[in-house]
């Protein structure tokens, strides 16, 4: 800060300085019982020009150090910015450093915030690469090794590779839209089992070939949703029963009615999920102990569920004992607010 700045901050403070001396000088020199020679009034003038002057002098140094810990705290590299500004002494500085304290606490969790993200999806790309490469090394395989094998078995079986790489790209799509579909969503009335059918419709050959029973019961319940959304949440959770459940085990697709609204369960007689995971199942990136051991799961598609749900308005949980099963339970409350969905979305 330089001083002619500082002095142009300070004109009204000057003007009233003149003005108030002014008034002083007259008062004193014309009033007869007050009046003061010439000599006295000019030390009088000296003196509190003085005064005047180191009361500038001072705050101008006061005012030009504190702003240069601005100028130290722009230019520094560190996110710690406010370290570089020195400590208050007005009620207007502090106020200022109190501003300016919380507008850096926000801007540096904004930054942590957006590191964590830029990390937790270079992870879901790392991971989604090596999920992906399995189907396509598994193809060229089918592909080199197809002396005696019969041209239906060899595309059989590459249908089935192209079925998981689809599965994957769908996965990466709906990850990268999951933030902003605000412009692709419809909200509308449809039965549990349109959903539903259409979902074990496309998995139909998976349930043949692990010889996995299905049992749907009461699914004319009608619900508000968005069939696409919903609809990519139920090939989550029902892909994973068909994964962690072994051959000829059995999965049970339920609706219920309650009170406040309506239900759907998917119960698997699966693998089950240690009691140390079931908490942080919904986690972004998280695959536990069956992820890792099996090596098909990106972490992706529970926390996709459980997002994609609370955007249109349902719930996810799930319970699970290690050995016996899972449970999956999608909630669709009666009183759904479709307006705040929409903000939310």
């Amino acid at each position: 800060m330089r001083p002619t700045e500082y002095l142009k901050d300070q004109m009204l403070l000057i003007a009233f300085y003149v003005i108030a001396m002014t008034f002083l000088t007259t008062f004193l020199y014309l009033m007869p019982i007050t009046r003061m020679d010439v000599g006295n009034l000019i030390y009088l003038h000296a003196v509190i020009f003085f005064l005047f002057l180191s009361y500038l002098f001072f705050d101008f140094l006061r005012h030009a150090h504190f702003l240069s810990g601005f100028e130290k705290a722009a230019d520094a590299s560190s996110g710690y910015r406010i370290s570089a500004v020195p400590d208050p002494h007005t009620t207007e500085q502090r106020k200022i450093y109190r501003l300016l304290d919380r507008i850096d606490r926000d801007d540096r969790q904004k930054a942590m915030d957006l590191q964590r993200s830029i990390e937790e999806n270079k992870d879901f790309v790392i991971a989604w690469v090596h999920e992906v490469k399995t189907p396509i090394a598994a193809g060229k395989m089918l592909i080199k090794n197809s002396e005696g094998q019969s041209r239906e078995e060899i595309l059989d079986r590459l249908e089935d590779e192209f079925s998981q790489i689809d599965r994957f790209v769908e996965q990466a799509l709906y990850y990268s839209r999951a933030d902003h579909f605000s412009n692709d969503y419809f909200i509308s009335e449809y039965s549990f089992r349109d959903i539903v059918n259409a979902v074990l419709k496309k998995y139909a050959k998976s349930f043949i070939t692990k010889k996995i029973s299905v049992e749907i019961s009461d699914l004319e319940i009608q619900i508000l949703t968005d069939k696409k959304w919903l609809q990519f949440i139920l090939d989550q959770l029902i892909s994973n029963a068909l994964k962690y459940t072994d051959a000829h085990g059995r999965i049970r697709i339920v609706g219920k009615k309650y009170g406040s609204g309506s239900r759907l369960l998917i119960e698997d007689n699966g693998c089950g999920i240690k009691s140390e995971d079931i908490r942080r199942v919904f986690e972004k990136g998280f695959t536990g102990t069956n992820g890792r051991r099996t090596h098909h799961s990106t972490g992706i598609g529970l926390y996709l569920s459980r997002t994609l749900a609370l955007k249109l308005g349902h719930s996810i949980s799930l319970t699970s004992v290690e050995g016996r099963g899972t449970t999956v339970v999608l909630d669709f409350p009666n009183n759904t607010d479709y307006t705040k969905v929409a903000k939310n979305i």
